[in-house]
Protein backbone atom coordinates (compact mmCIF):
# COMPACT_ATOMS: atom_id res chain seq x y z
CA UNK A 1 0.00 0.00 0.00
CA UNK A 2 2.92 2.35 0.60
CA UNK A 3 3.84 2.18 -3.08
CA UNK A 4 0.33 3.03 -4.33
CA UNK A 5 0.58 6.83 -3.87
CA UNK A 6 3.94 6.84 -5.65
CA UNK A 7 2.56 4.77 -8.51
CA UNK A 8 -0.40 7.12 -8.89
CA UNK A 9 1.96 10.13 -8.72
CA UNK A 10 4.16 8.66 -11.47
CA UNK A 11 1.16 7.96 -13.71
CA UNK A 12 -0.21 11.47 -13.12
CA UNK A 13 3.23 12.93 -13.81
CA UNK A 14 3.55 11.04 -17.09
CA UNK A 15 0.19 12.38 -18.25
CA UNK A 16 1.14 15.89 -17.08
CA UNK A 17 4.39 15.66 -19.04
CA UNK A 18 2.47 14.52 -22.11
CA UNK A 19 0.17 17.56 -21.82
CA UNK A 20 3.16 19.89 -21.29
CA UNK A 21 4.72 18.58 -24.50
CA UNK A 22 1.50 19.25 -26.41
CA UNK A 23 1.23 22.77 -24.97
CA UNK A 24 4.85 23.55 -25.82
CA UNK A 25 4.37 22.17 -29.33
CA UNK A 26 1.09 23.92 -30.16
CA UNK A 27 0.54 26.95 -27.91
CA UNK A 28 3.18 29.23 -29.49
CA UNK A 29 2.34 28.23 -33.10
CA UNK A 30 -0.77 29.91 -34.46
CA UNK A 31 -1.08 27.41 -37.30
CA UNK A 32 -1.36 24.48 -34.88
CA UNK A 33 -4.74 24.10 -33.13
CA UNK A 34 -4.44 23.65 -29.38
CA UNK A 35 -7.13 20.96 -29.48
CA UNK A 36 -7.38 18.37 -32.21
CA UNK A 37 -5.91 15.05 -33.32
CA UNK A 38 -2.22 14.57 -32.57
CA UNK A 39 0.11 14.43 -35.54
CA UNK A 40 3.73 13.58 -36.09
CA UNK A 41 5.88 16.69 -35.63
CA UNK A 42 8.01 15.59 -38.59
CA UNK A 43 5.60 14.34 -41.25
CA UNK A 44 2.26 15.73 -40.08
CA UNK A 45 0.64 12.26 -40.28
CA UNK A 46 -2.07 11.46 -37.76
CA UNK A 47 -0.72 9.34 -34.90
CA UNK A 48 -2.03 5.92 -33.92
CA UNK A 49 -3.81 5.74 -30.58
CA UNK A 50 -0.95 3.74 -29.04
CA UNK A 51 1.47 6.52 -29.98
CA UNK A 52 -0.38 8.79 -27.54
CA UNK A 53 0.82 6.77 -24.54
CA UNK A 54 3.53 8.72 -22.66
CA UNK A 55 7.06 7.29 -23.06
CA UNK A 56 5.71 3.96 -24.33
CA UNK A 57 4.55 5.50 -27.61
CA UNK A 58 8.07 6.84 -28.18
CA UNK A 59 9.69 3.52 -27.29
CA UNK A 60 7.36 1.46 -29.51
CA UNK A 61 8.37 3.65 -32.45
CA UNK A 62 12.02 3.27 -31.41
CA UNK A 63 12.37 7.03 -31.43
CA UNK A 64 11.39 7.30 -35.12
CA UNK A 65 8.12 8.21 -36.76
CA UNK A 66 6.42 5.10 -38.08
CA UNK A 67 5.26 7.10 -41.14
CA UNK A 68 8.30 9.05 -42.35
CA UNK A 69 11.09 7.30 -40.45
CA UNK A 70 12.56 10.57 -39.15
CA UNK A 71 13.85 10.72 -35.59
CA UNK A 72 11.43 12.08 -32.99
CA UNK A 73 12.54 14.76 -30.50
CA UNK A 74 14.05 13.19 -27.40
CA UNK A 75 12.53 15.93 -25.29
CA UNK A 76 9.12 14.23 -25.47
CA UNK A 77 9.95 11.21 -23.27
CA UNK A 78 12.43 13.26 -21.22
CA UNK A 79 9.80 15.81 -20.16
CA UNK A 80 7.32 13.03 -19.35
CA UNK A 81 9.85 11.16 -17.21
CA UNK A 82 10.98 14.33 -15.42
CA UNK A 83 7.38 15.29 -14.56
CA UNK A 84 6.75 11.74 -13.31
CA UNK A 85 9.83 12.01 -11.06
CA UNK A 86 8.82 15.46 -9.84
CA UNK A 87 5.30 14.32 -8.93
CA UNK A 88 6.66 11.26 -7.10
CA UNK A 89 9.42 13.14 -5.28
CA UNK A 90 6.95 15.78 -4.10
CA UNK A 91 4.70 13.24 -2.38
CA UNK A 92 6.78 12.71 0.82
CA UNK A 93 6.73 16.46 1.52
CA UNK A 94 2.92 16.60 1.53
CA UNK A 95 1.81 13.07 2.41
CA UNK A 96 1.00 13.97 6.04
CA UNK A 97 -1.05 16.99 5.00
CA UNK A 98 -4.56 17.19 3.50
CA UNK A 99 -4.55 15.89 -0.06
CA UNK A 100 -5.27 19.32 -1.55
CA UNK A 101 -1.81 20.48 -0.42
CA UNK A 102 -0.24 17.95 -2.78
CA UNK A 103 -2.72 18.52 -5.62
CA UNK A 104 -2.23 22.29 -5.60
CA UNK A 105 1.55 22.01 -5.57
CA UNK A 106 1.76 19.44 -8.37
CA UNK A 107 -0.53 21.68 -10.41
CA UNK A 108 2.04 24.44 -9.91
CA UNK A 109 4.81 22.03 -10.99
CA UNK A 110 2.81 21.25 -14.15
CA UNK A 111 2.20 24.94 -14.92
CA UNK A 112 5.82 25.93 -14.30
CA UNK A 113 7.07 23.04 -16.44
CA UNK A 114 4.92 24.26 -19.35
CA UNK A 115 6.16 27.85 -18.93
CA UNK A 116 9.77 26.64 -18.67
CA UNK A 117 9.64 24.46 -21.78
CA UNK A 118 7.98 27.14 -23.91
CA UNK A 119 10.50 29.73 -22.75
CA UNK A 120 13.39 27.36 -23.48
CA UNK A 121 12.17 26.60 -27.00
CA UNK A 122 10.58 29.86 -28.12
CA UNK A 123 11.90 32.51 -25.70
CA UNK A 124 8.32 33.42 -24.83
CA UNK A 125 6.37 33.66 -21.59
CA UNK A 126 2.61 33.98 -22.11
CA UNK A 127 0.71 36.33 -19.77
CA UNK A 128 -2.38 34.09 -19.91
CA UNK A 129 -0.41 31.34 -18.16
CA UNK A 130 0.92 33.81 -15.59
CA UNK A 131 -2.45 35.34 -14.75
CA UNK A 132 -4.16 31.94 -14.77
CA UNK A 133 -1.64 30.68 -12.20
CA UNK A 134 -2.04 33.88 -10.16
CA UNK A 135 -5.83 33.42 -10.13
CA UNK A 136 -5.43 29.88 -8.78
CA UNK A 137 -2.93 31.09 -6.17
CA UNK A 138 -5.23 33.86 -4.96
CA UNK A 139 -8.19 31.49 -4.71
CA UNK A 140 -6.06 29.04 -2.73
CA UNK A 141 -4.92 31.80 -0.37
CA UNK A 142 -8.52 32.97 0.15
CA UNK A 143 -9.99 29.51 0.71
CA UNK A 144 -7.25 27.67 2.59
CA UNK A 145 -6.28 30.40 5.06
CA UNK A 146 -2.91 30.79 6.84
CA UNK A 147 -0.18 28.15 6.61
CA UNK A 148 2.76 28.92 8.93
CA UNK A 149 4.31 25.57 7.88
CA UNK A 150 5.12 27.21 4.50
CA UNK A 151 3.78 24.27 2.50
CA UNK A 152 1.39 26.84 1.07
CA UNK A 153 1.59 30.65 1.32
CA UNK A 154 0.73 31.95 4.78
CA UNK A 155 -2.43 33.79 3.78
CA UNK A 156 -3.16 36.72 1.48
CA UNK A 157 -0.55 38.97 3.11
CA UNK A 158 2.17 36.43 2.30
CA UNK A 159 0.96 36.21 -1.31
CA UNK A 160 0.81 40.00 -1.68
CA UNK A 161 4.31 40.46 -0.24
CA UNK A 162 5.75 37.68 -2.35
CA UNK A 163 4.20 39.00 -5.56
CA UNK A 164 5.04 42.63 -4.79
CA UNK A 165 8.64 42.02 -3.82
CA UNK A 166 9.30 39.46 -6.56
CA UNK A 167 7.75 41.56 -9.30
CA UNK A 168 9.24 44.77 -7.91
CA UNK A 169 12.78 43.41 -7.75
CA UNK A 170 12.65 42.02 -11.27
CA UNK A 171 11.02 45.16 -12.66
CA UNK A 172 13.86 47.18 -11.16
CA UNK A 173 16.41 44.81 -12.72
CA UNK A 174 14.50 45.11 -16.01
CA UNK A 175 14.75 48.92 -15.95
CA UNK A 176 18.42 48.93 -14.93
CA UNK A 177 19.33 46.45 -17.66
CA UNK A 178 17.36 48.51 -20.18
CA UNK A 179 19.25 51.66 -19.15
CA UNK A 180 22.66 49.97 -19.32
CA UNK A 181 22.30 47.92 -22.51
CA UNK A 182 19.80 50.18 -24.32
CA UNK A 183 17.77 47.08 -25.11
CA UNK A 184 15.81 44.49 -23.15
CA UNK A 185 18.47 42.34 -21.51
CA UNK A 186 15.72 40.87 -19.33
CA UNK A 187 12.35 40.04 -20.83
CA UNK A 188 9.23 41.58 -19.27
CA UNK A 189 7.83 38.06 -19.18
CA UNK A 190 10.42 37.31 -16.48
CA UNK A 191 8.98 40.17 -14.42
CA UNK A 192 5.50 38.65 -14.73
CA UNK A 193 6.94 35.23 -13.87
CA UNK A 194 8.46 36.68 -10.69
CA UNK A 195 4.98 37.90 -9.70
CA UNK A 196 3.58 34.40 -10.27
CA UNK A 197 6.37 32.89 -8.17
CA UNK A 198 5.48 35.29 -5.38
CA UNK A 199 1.85 34.20 -5.54
CA UNK A 200 2.71 30.49 -5.64
CA UNK A 201 5.19 30.50 -2.76
CA UNK A 202 4.40 33.65 -0.83
CA UNK A 203 6.87 35.57 1.30
CA UNK A 204 9.55 34.64 2.35
CA UNK A 205 9.86 31.42 0.32
CA UNK A 206 9.58 33.29 -2.98
CA UNK A 207 12.81 35.16 -2.19
CA UNK A 208 14.69 31.88 -1.80
CA UNK A 209 13.21 30.48 -5.03
CA UNK A 210 14.02 33.61 -7.04
CA UNK A 211 17.57 33.64 -5.73
CA UNK A 212 17.96 29.94 -6.48
CA UNK A 213 16.58 30.44 -9.98
CA UNK A 214 18.99 33.33 -10.55
CA UNK A 215 21.92 31.18 -9.43
CA UNK A 216 20.82 28.36 -11.74
CA UNK A 217 20.49 30.90 -14.55
CA UNK A 218 24.04 32.03 -13.93
CA UNK A 219 25.28 28.44 -14.04
CA UNK A 220 23.47 27.85 -17.34
CA UNK A 221 24.82 31.10 -18.79
CA UNK A 222 28.40 30.24 -17.84
CA UNK A 223 27.94 26.77 -19.32
CA UNK A 224 26.64 28.23 -22.58
CA UNK A 225 29.53 30.66 -22.83
CA UNK A 226 32.14 28.07 -21.82
CA UNK A 227 31.01 25.65 -24.54
CA UNK A 228 30.64 28.40 -27.10
CA UNK A 229 26.87 28.05 -27.47
CA UNK A 230 26.15 31.69 -26.63
CA UNK A 231 27.85 35.08 -26.65
CA UNK A 232 27.64 37.50 -23.74
CA UNK A 233 24.71 39.46 -25.18
CA UNK A 234 22.77 36.44 -26.45
CA UNK A 235 19.42 35.41 -24.98
CA UNK A 236 19.56 33.15 -21.92
CA UNK A 237 16.27 31.46 -20.93
CA UNK A 238 16.17 32.76 -17.35
CA UNK A 239 12.45 32.01 -17.18
CA UNK A 240 13.29 28.32 -17.45
CA UNK A 241 15.79 28.42 -14.58
CA UNK A 242 13.43 30.49 -12.43
CA UNK A 243 10.73 27.84 -12.94
CA UNK A 244 13.22 25.10 -12.10
CA UNK A 245 14.15 26.89 -8.88
CA UNK A 246 10.49 27.05 -7.82
CA UNK A 247 9.89 23.39 -8.67
CA UNK A 248 12.88 22.38 -6.53
CA UNK A 249 11.56 24.49 -3.62
CA UNK A 250 8.09 22.93 -3.99
CA UNK A 251 9.53 19.41 -3.91
CA UNK A 252 12.17 19.72 -1.20
CA UNK A 253 11.66 23.09 0.41
CA UNK A 254 14.53 25.42 1.16
CA UNK A 255 16.61 22.42 2.31
CA UNK A 256 17.37 21.79 -1.35
CA UNK A 257 20.19 24.28 -1.12
CA UNK A 258 20.64 25.39 2.50
CA UNK A 259 24.34 24.65 2.65
CA UNK A 260 27.46 26.75 2.62
CA UNK A 261 27.04 30.48 1.95
CA UNK A 262 23.72 30.14 0.12
CA UNK A 263 21.64 29.71 3.29
CA UNK A 264 23.29 32.77 4.84
CA UNK A 265 22.67 34.87 1.73
CA UNK A 266 18.98 34.00 1.49
CA UNK A 267 18.52 34.54 5.24
CA UNK A 268 20.15 37.99 4.91
CA UNK A 269 17.92 38.81 1.93
CA UNK A 270 14.81 37.79 3.84
CA UNK A 271 15.94 39.77 6.91
CA UNK A 272 16.63 42.80 4.71
CA UNK A 273 13.11 42.77 3.25
CA UNK A 274 11.53 42.12 6.66
CA UNK A 275 13.31 45.16 8.12
CA UNK A 276 12.18 47.32 5.16
CA UNK A 277 8.59 46.12 5.48
CA UNK A 278 8.55 46.70 9.22
CA UNK A 279 9.94 50.20 8.73
CA UNK A 280 7.38 51.01 6.01
CA UNK A 281 4.36 49.72 7.90
CA UNK A 282 5.45 51.35 11.15
CA UNK A 283 5.45 54.69 9.39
Amino acid sequence: MIAVPYLLAVLAGLVAGWVVNILAERFPVVEKPLFGPLRCVRSGEKLHFIDYIPVLGYLLQKGRCRHCGKSLPWRFPLVEVLLALAFALAWPTYENQPLYFYLINVFYIFLLAAIALIDWRYHLIYPVMIWGGCAVGLIVALVSGPHPDNLLPNGLSSVALGAGLGGGIFYLIYLIALAIYRRRALGFGDVLLAILIGVILGFPRAISALFLGAVLGGVVAVGFYFFGKKRWRDFIPYGTTLCLGVILIIIWGENVWRWGPFALITDLLQLFFLVILKFVFNQ
